[in-house]
């Protein structure tokens, strides 16, 4: 037996397994899904981050044949959620409905067991979600320079902002246009949307950040006057209320929804779910009825989506450093 004809059965047998891994893992994404499936949400029914994953869910499950439910785990900011997703079999068949929660927590007091971001695998950003800053009537202000004045003219503290809880992105807004406009803010939280917008309205706070949709009826009926909003872009559901960064430049706090898989699950199913839902995102349907919840919709690629998670990362990181805030 020469050694030209060991090397080149060597050679063989490295193909012919290169060859068989490869058919083994498409044949994983072709046998996928082969039983329902389910998306964890950690926020209560009815709000934005489950209807998002209701209709993501609904259409997806067409697309696959397959039934997908939503598992509802509300509880500690979205974190409970997060680490039921992050322990489930990394097969495909469990997703999680992703927020900034992901990129938040690690800069909490006491951080989760886990690295939240290394925990999952991206599958692609569902839409962006906007939201507005609002004040109560009494305030002098009616744009965010006013606002600034303002607030200077006041002893440090003496504003007071609502958000619906401590590291939730409606915080974050607030304590951000605090080190950016130079306003010394007080958070005060409340246990969801509609206290903190009753607050503001009866004002116990003299602000709020909350999702634009929650805040336009109020906006409406003159209860709340809008100010700005959060995101880069004017918001589709109020175009003419103006982005905080139109005064204050590099102001920016993007609430983002995207499905994510636990972080072991094969890059076959990886890139399967991720085509299933760049074709749900490109329906008329679909895009109508998550704009209709405020969400802009706006498919990623796997590696544009970890790239958002890297920057919204360090995003937080700074502003946790910078503000000086501790997030329990």
């Amino acid at each position: 037996m020469t050694m030209n004809f060991l090397r080149n059965l060597a050679s063989l047998i490295g193909f012919l397994a290169i060859a068989s891994a490869g058919h083994a893992l498409a044949q994983q994404a072709t046998d996928f899904p082969n039983r329902p499936m389910r998306i964890i949400t950690g926020y209560l029914p009815g709000g934005v981050s489950d209807t998002v994953a209701r209709t993501m869910a609904a259409q997806l499950g067409e697309q696959l044949n397959q039934r997908i439910i939503i598992d509802g785990r509300p509880g500690a900011g979205g974190t409970l959620a997060m680490e039921i997703a992050a322990k489930a079999n990394p097969d495909g068949h469990t997703l999680f409905m992703g927020q900034p929660v992901i990129t938040i927590s690690p800069n909490f007091k006491v951080k989760p067991s886990y690295d939240p971001i290394k925990a999952f695998a991206p599958l692609s950003v569902i839409g962006f979600g906007a939201t507005m800053m609002m004040i109560n009537p009494s305030v002098p202000a009616t744009n965010v320079k006013e606002l600034i004045a303002y607030g200077k003219s006041q002893p440090p503290g003496r504003l007071h902002f609502g958000h619906s809880g401590q590291g939730s992105t409606n915080h974050l807004a607030g304590e951000l246009f605090s080190v950016m406009s130079g306003v010394q803010l007080t958070a005060v939280a409340y246990k969801g949307a509609s206290l903190n917008i009753l607050a503001t309205i009866q004002g116990e706070v003299q602000l709020s950040f909350l999702p634009v949709l929650a805040a336009l009826p109020q906006i409406k009926v003159g209860k709340l006057r809008a100010i700005g909003v959060t995101g880069a872009k004017r918001s589709k559901a109020a175009p003419q209320v103006p982005t905080i960064a139109e005064t204050l430049p590099g102001y920016e706090v993007p609430v983002w929804y995207g499905l994510m898989a636990p972080a072991a699950t094969p890059k076959a199913i990886v890139t399967k779910l991720n085509l299933e839902i760049k074709k749900a995102l490109e329906l008329p349907v679909v895009v109508e009825r998550l704009e209709n919840q405020g969400i802009e919709t706006e498919y990623t690629t796997v590696a544009q989506f970890e790239k958002l998670i890297q920057e919204d990362a360090a995003r937080w990181t700074k502003l946790v450093k910078q503000s000086g805030i501790v997030l329990d």
